[in-house]
């Protein structure tokens, strides 16, 4: 029907080689409340070339090219799957691919926010190893590296030596330690020591609390 023609109702299936649409209205809008099927399937059956499922496009730069939105409980708003080859042979692929193309860009790779306020869960959770953490992000900003999985950051950043790694730190290149705003009276609860910098001077608080200059000011 035509922009302002009467509206078609269809009480079955309707298929078609090709659905075209170039319009000034809103040209599909697909809904259903069937709790086992999709609203919408798009399934690219092609097993070559460089045709995908679904391509979008959008030439406002006032605003998304696409928006998603959901109300889960205990799964991602945004689900991707890659299906792998137990042969490695994917070793180039990626579940999820970023391009921030033209040079000259300055657009964000990642950018996460809380509109409404500060999440209570993880920013970033990145989880590989069985029982791991291996990358994580809090809701507090804290930082946690190799750590337990779900436990929290013992520090602002918190790493945890894991495997056959001969270190738990690298660093090349030169380090800067500045003064602590305020001079630790603690130590870790799996013990150790402090080292900090107070005035200038270098220095170690070890589990009994001696305070030791390592180099002065």
């Amino acid at each position: 029907a035509g922009e302002n023609g009467a509206t078609t109702t269809f009480d079955g299936p309707v298929a078609a080689e090709r659905f075209s649409a170039d319009t000034t209205l809103e040209a599909a809008f697909l809904k259903t409340t069937s709790e086992t099927n999709h609203a919408a399937t798009i399934y690219q059956a092609g097993t070559s070339g460089d045709g995908a499922a679904l391509n979008v496009i959008s030439d406002n730069p006032g605003t998304s090219a696409m928006y998603l939105s959901g109300t889960e409980t205990a799964r991602g708003t945004l689900k991707i799957t890659h299906r792998g080859y137990a042969d490695g042979s994917d070793k180039d692929a990626a579940a999820l691919s970023l391009d921030l193309r033209v040079a000259g860009t300055a657009a964000q790779g990642i950018y996460v926010t809380a509109t409404n306020g500060p999440t209570k869960g993880n920013l970033i959770a990145l989880r590989n190893n069985t029982g791991l953490d291996d990358f994580v992000v809090k809701g507090t900003g804290r930082i946690g590296v190799g750590i337990d999985r779900a436990a929290t950051p013992r520090a602002q950043v918190h790493i945890v030596q894991r495997g056959d790694a001969l270190a738990a730190l690298l660093v090349e290149g030169s380090v800067r330690i500045g003064n602590a705003a305020t001079v630790p009276t603690s130590v870790d609860s799996s013990g150790g020591g402090a080292l900090y910098a107070s005035g200038g001077a270098l220095l170690w608080r070890g589990s009994n609390g001696t305070v030791t200059t390592i180099a002065p000011a």
